[in-house]
């Protein structure tokens, strides 16, 4: 009598065939690269529904730094005089405080104030009454007189490193204490501030030393319109500015 023998058979069709063993390895490892590619797609997807993310172009600069001013003569006639300061820059302090709409424009506004010496002539005003031999500064005298700037200020330029920009300016200058230039100090005109028109455009240079700190240098020619309160007839308004910026500016 033959005896019996007893074969296992696997319970999954087709497993012993040997085509079937070489590509099992190759579907594990396909199924194994899908999974991971659908986890990153998920794992990288943008957030719905938030604030879209604060890139390099938000933020605001505050500047700090110094100014040479040269203006032409002016005509005042709230001191009835005629205000001439030389060709020599007068110093003014300056600051501004922007808001960057891009990375390479901002729009701000800047705030300036010096005290320079000026010389006073006195305005002749046909019909006027001679003044008094005792009024201060009768025909001609030194002085000096306070100046004040606030100015709207678009700015486009910049970039990394060694750059060029654009400044545009626009706004009012102000004047006020006219006062001799002597141990008395006193006051010439009624002191009070005259104010006017002004705006200015200029060109600078500047170097990045931080992503957050620039130095600037600017360069800016303007007109003003000075205070046409008891001018005589005939008498000019405007007068020439010239200014040379240094400027340390901040991110924050």
């Amino acid at each position: 009598m033959r005896p019996v023998s007893f074969v296992r058979r696997s319970s999954v069709p087709g497993s012993g065939h040997p085509v079937a063993r070489r590509l099992a390895p190759t579907l594990a490892l396909l199924l194994l690269v899908s999974a991971g590619s659908a986890q990153a797609q998920i794992r990288g997807r943008p957030p719905t529904g938030g604030p879209p993310p604060r890139g390099p172009s938000q933020g605001w600069w505050f500047s700090g730094g110094a100014a040479g001013l040269v203006l032409g003569a002016i005509n005042d006639g709230a001191s009835s005089a005629r205000w001439e300061f030389g060709n020599d820059p007068l110093w003014q302090l300056r600051g501004t405080l922007e808001k960057a709409l891009d990375p390479a424009t901002t729009l701000g506004v800047s705030l300036g104030y010096g005290v320079v010496d000026v010389n006073v002539t006195r305005l002749a005003v046909p019909g006027q009454v001679a003044p008094d031999p005792r009024a201060v500064c009768i025909a001609r005298c030194e002085a000096q007189l306070e100046t004040w700037q606030l100015m709207g200020q678009f700015r486009s330029g910049g970039g990394p490193g060694f750059h060029t920009f654009f400044e545009a300016q626009g706004g009012v200058n102000g004047f006020r204490n006219l006062r001799t230039r002597d141990s008395t100090a006193a006051a010439i005109g009624p002191g009070t501030l005259q104010m006017g028109v002004a705006g200015s455009m200029g060109f600078g240079f500047g170097y990045t030393l931080s992503p957050g700190m620039v130095i600037a240098l600017v360069q800016d020619f303007g007109i003003g319109w000075h205070a046409r309160d008891n001018l005589p007839d005939g008498t000019g308004r405007t007068y020439r500015t010239r200014a040379t910026r240094a400027s340390l500016r901040f991110k924050f």
